[in-house]
């Protein structure tokens, strides 16, 4: 499958050329030279691994986003507690990647890739799974994982023995939170759909209809990136990562949205099931203050591509440029739509701590979270709250959960029209 992926990113490449989106060009070209990151051998990862310092395996193969960075904050909170951490991934084409980080050091012993799948280290105490959509043979993933769950479980319950009749235990083992647990982190769907954002072969959200439906659905979804797994039996599927969750101490969820559709799917693992949202103190408050009688100007944050409502931030732009509407839409990162440029400003990439300064530059006076999947948390929605200014969002999953009992705020069905939802942004933006 690496193949097919390969020549799917070429023809991305292509595709970024014609359209003259050169960051996003050279955002994925960084990325590619990323997996020419040099082949370790088992061995070698063994050697590192047996040093003496207990490891928490964080298992993610995202390249970019929430999950990434909820991964990687993770793998430091373990270090600060004085264990190590094996991170497991993969590169741009799902090539697996490994990276061995000692307590309390910033650069990794080790840092390479592997031909295959290792047996895990017996330094190994604990796990955690975060996105897994990045993996090109997700068969061989779940195999492993419940495979090094089982190894994690027979630790635990051998260091239980050894407490009781005596042995001191590590003392890294002692101090961390459950060290001997794994723990799954609910960052998108994919363990339920290989589209991993719920989306039809119709660019809509599905709702989690009867797997009938997902059999006339998905050999024609293009959403499905990995072309190959468009012949998935979605019962098959999901009975695959039933074994994954049955096997792990505890299921994290950022949102009720998550807890309920997970609970739909698999009823029998919600007693695993933890709803604990991510942090938000860090995100700075700020308050843009825009002119009391300015001009409608739309906010939107981030790589807005097909799941993040690209053709719907278009058709609204295109609405507003044919009736000669006063209204503006900024995008604050890159539409993977076309849209009219006189109404549509793309500011290309941006810093986090730079948005609030954008924004308030800008005149934006209203803020649209024009996401159509049901978000497992976001971040960007909380910056956009942080900023003071009313937001509007789709009434599906965590965007619909952090907004929806706030009077200030919005949320619209997915099937609300352009019309509807500039008329709906201009209202919110004369009540602010």
């Amino acid at each position: 499958m690496s193949g097919s992926r390969l020549r799917r990113y070429l023809s991305e490449a292509l595709r970024l050329l014609r359209q003259r989106r050169f960051s996003t060009l050279r955002d994925k070209s960084r990325r590619m030279a990323e997996a020419m990151a040099p082949r370790i051998s088992v061995s070698e990862l063994e050697a590192v691994c047996a040093g003496g310092a207990p490891l928490v395996c964080v298992v993610d193969s995202a390249q970019g986003g929430g999950a990434a960075i909820a991964a990687a904050r993770s793998a430091a909170g373990w270090r600060e507690q004085g264990l190590g951490t094996l991170h497991i991934g993969c590169d741009p084409i799902g090539r697996i990647t490994v990276n061995v980080t000692l307590p309390s050091e910033r650069a990794p012993a080790l840092s390479g890739r592997l031909d295959d799948w290792p047996v895990l280290p017996a330094s190994v105490s604990a796990m955690e799974i975060h996105s897994l959509a990045g993996f090109t043979e997700p068969h061989a993933v779940a195999a492993w994982l419940i495979r090094a769950m089982a190894l994690i479980q027979d630790k635990s319950v051998q260091d239980k023995t050894e407490l009781e009749d005596g042995a001191e235990i590590p003392a890294a083992d002692a101090t961390a939170d459950n060290p001997s647990s794994v723990t799954v982190h609910w960052h998108d769907h994919y363990l339920m759909c290989p589209t991993r954002h719920l989306l039809n072969a119709e660019s809509r959200y599905c709702g989690i209809p009867d797997p009938s439906v997902c059999g006339s659905c998905l050999p024609n979804n293009a959403h499905c990136l990995d072309a190959p797994l468009r012949s998935m039996d979605i019962l098959a599927w999901r009975g695959q990562w039933r074994q994954v969750l049955a096997g792990a101490s505890s299921i994290r969820v950022f949102s009720p949205s998550s807890d309920e559709l997970l609970t739909r799917v698999w009823p029998e693992i919600s007693s695993r099931v933890v709803l604990t949202p991510h942090e938000t103190v860090q995100i700075p408050r700020s308050e843009p203050s825009p002119a009391p009688e300015s001009p409608l100007h739309v906010g939107v944050v981030g790589r807005i591509a097909p799941h993040k409502g690209a053709a719907q931030v278009a058709r609204v732009a295109r609405h507003i440029a044919e009736t000669g509407a006063n209204a503006r839409i900024t995008v604050f990162g890159t539409l993977e739509e076309s849209a009219p440029a006189s109404v549509v400003l793309q500011t290309g990439a941006y810093s986090a701590e730079a948005l609030p300064t954008l924004c308030k530059e800008h005149g934006v006076n209203v803020f649209w979270f024009s996401s159509i999947w049901p978000e497992t948390f976001s971040f960007v929605v909380h910056e956009m709250k942080a900023m003071g200014l009313p937001v509007l969002a789709y009434d599906v999953g965590a965007q619909a959960d952090t907004l929806v009992d706030e009077d200030r705020h919005r949320v619209v069905s997915l099937d609300t029209s352009p019309e509807d939802i500039l008329a709906t942004l201009t209202e919110m933006r004369s009540a602010s």
